[in-house]
């Protein structure tokens, strides 16, 4: 869906077969064909909406492969995405495991709304990076006013 927006958050837990029932709320954003992987820094997974993974593999695509450090990153990014997801009648998507445990999941989970895309925490995790980002609430926007919204080229 064109312009869908993820946001809030919500908790849940992983069944014992690895799924995880997607928010109600997150479902049409979603849409049905999607991407699961884990965000750019591996501490989440990422469902990406198809045109958001449109969008992610052009840009991975323009990175050659004669660029041995480049496609490096890409092998990382292609290696932990899985395409062409889509949620059960009961609304869950499996959780590979080889992602769970790149992100450190256990049961306790945390969905958290990023915009274009949904990101998958282990709750304990998640707490600790709101945390140590809530510490720090002046300098976050500091770097983002002088980066993104007045930057001095």
């Amino acid at each position: 869906m064109p312009g869908a927006e993820f946001s809030g958050n919500y908790t849940h837990n992983i069944d014992p077969k690895g799924r995880a029932t997607i928010p109600a709320a997150y479902r049409e954003a979603l849409g049905d064909n999607f991407t699961i992987g884990l965000n750019n820094d591996f501490s989440a997974i990422a469902l990406y909406p198809a045109e958001k993974w449109q969008d992610m593999s052009a840009k991975l695509d323009r990175i050659p492969d004669t660029d041995a450090r480049g496609r490096a990153y890409v092998r990382l990014i292609q290696a932990f995405s899985f395409t062409n997801q889509s949620l059960d009648s009961q609304g869950r998507v499996l959780l590979p495991q080889v992602l769970r445990q790149k992100a450190g999941m256990d049961k306790a989970i945390r969905f958290s709304g990023m915009g274009r895309y949904l990101e998958i925490w282990d709750e304990a995790r998640f707490m600790a990076t709101i945390g140590a980002a809530e510490t720090d609430v002046a300098a976050l926007l500091e770097y983002i006013d002088d980066r993104y919204f007045n930057p001095q080229n």
